[in-house]
């Protein structure tokens, strides 16, 4: 099991630095609130990311357009 390293974090959430941003985007994208180091970064393996469920988009609540054609 491998975790990942400080610089495959940065990487793997798209340039954040910070632990706690990568943390927000962790538990936003992957679903799941990862343990932290004493550094404050997340400390996750791949096995966790690879793994990670998905959590579902966010499906529009407007209604669909009715596209009859007009009577005249």
């Amino acid at each position: 099991m491998h975790i990942l390293t400080d610089d495959e974090l940065i990487q793997l959430t798209g340039g954040l630095k910070q632990g706690a941003a990568q943390c927000r985007w962790i538990e936003k994208q992957l679903g799941f609130k990862p343990p932290r180091k004493i550094d404050g970064h997340p400390m996750i393996t791949w096995e966790q990311i690879n793994g990670a469920v998905q959590p579902e988009s966010k499906k529009s609540t407007r209604s669909k357009i009715n596209w009859k054609t007009p009577t005249p």
